[in-house]
């Protein structure tokens, strides 16, 4: 009878705890088992409890379901784990939600889930990371979209994965849906076990045309951080379609931002524009997609290492897509074309002379 009564009550108080919405995320090394914060809230309430920067120290409603010695822990920049390895600093806040591995820094995957919210149309996701490994490409981050059992990869980020990246990155992955559709978001990760290897999460963000306003940047904690705050000045006049003459250009400065015409607006039907970027000779063009989102397999961006469709092709990609891509000179030209039919929001990027 003692066991029976023991039983029921350690269960209604992990109820009452899950209720309570404030599992708390342990602060030591992983050793084999966590915490799944798991909070009864119906999928449309859901979307107000994506919004994270883990300030609170909690990772809620996001949750831990790796199934491995590594796993996902609140961590705040001036006690890290890792001392040898410390992240960098967030350009908000202290904390942030971190892969760690135990002491002999056994590598594994890593899953974190959230609960499943209704997505709307024009739904997008924005977050901070940063990847670091010995070797490049050696770590993994993917942003996965699950509906049922079928699951679509939003963003893979193993591009940014290499020993010298050393700052926090933005992001922002659009939900594909076209009418509303009740999901669930998942990063998978791979953290390998070298001591250079790490993981990192940060101010994670809904972003919808349905909020109360539609300056993204008035989002909690978020106002610094968001990749649209990189986005270029565009006239509310500019034409959904713009004019040959103010498609593509060319950028002679050591760094800038191109993008796609109208951006942060959808591009137009049928465009070919052409950026060409020219650095000082002895330097090469490095070019960092910060959004990627066009129509898959009919509108494209194409980068050549030279300045004529005759170069080096360096990426040709349409849909979703993030790349950090150098040249091999000190030019390159950036292709974008359009066909007649599904105009999405586009892509930006920035450059610099490396």
């Amino acid at each position: 009878m003692n066991k029976n009564f023991l039983q029921l009550l350690f269960a209604v108080v992990s109820i009452a705890v899950c209720l309570a919405g404030r599992v708390p995320v342990t602060s030591r090394k992983a050793e084999g088992h966590h915490v799944k914060a798991r909070v009864s809230v119906d999928p449309l309430s859901s979307r107000s409890l994506l919004d994270n920067d883990f300030e609170s120290g909690f990772e809620e409603p996001w949750y831990d379901s790796s199934p491995s010695t590594v796993h996902w822990v609140v961590e705040d920049f001036y006690t890290p784990f890792e001392v040898s390895y410390a992240a960098p600093k967030p350009s908000a806040g202290t904390k942030y939600l971190r892969a760690v591995r135990n002491d002999q820094l056994v590598s594994g995957l890593l899953i974190l889930r959230t609960l499943t919210f209704t997505a709307l149309p024009g739904d997008e996701i924005a977050f901070n990371f940063w990847i670091r490994s010995k070797y490049t490409g050696g770590n993994t981050l993917e942003l996965v979209m699950a509906i049922g059992e079928t699951e679509q990869t939003l963003v893979s980020l193993t591009s940014y994965s290499t020993s010298v990246n050393l700052e926090w990155r933005p992001m922002i992955a659009p939900i594909p849906v076209s009418e509303p559709v009740d999901l669930t978001l998942i990063f998978y990760a791979f953290c390998g076990g070298n001591a250079e290897d790490a993981i990192a999460l940060d101010d994670i963000v809904l972003l919808s045309p349905n909020a109360p306003t539609t300056e993204p940047t008035t989002t909690t904690t978020q106002t610094t951080t968001t990749p649209l705050s990189l986005s270029p000045t565009t006239a509310t006049s500019t034409p959904t379609t713009p004019p040959v003459e103010v498609c593509g250009g060319n950028y002679n400065d050591p760094s800038g931002i191109i993008s796609s015409p109208n951006y942060p607006q959808p591009y137009g039907f049928d465009e070919y524009c052409q950026y060409i970027i020219q650095v000082e000779e002895d330097k090469r063009v490095e070019l960092d997609f910060l959004y990627f989102n066009t129509e898959g397999g009919a509108d494209y961006v194409t980068v050549y290492d030279g300045l004529t469709t005759t170069s080096p092709v360096l990426l040709r990609a349409s849909g979703f897509n993030s790349d950090i891509i150098t040249t091999t000179t000190n030019k390159c030209l950036v292709v974008h074309s359009s066909d007649s039919q599904n105009s999405f929001t586009g892509w930006q990027a920035t450059y610099r002379s490396s």
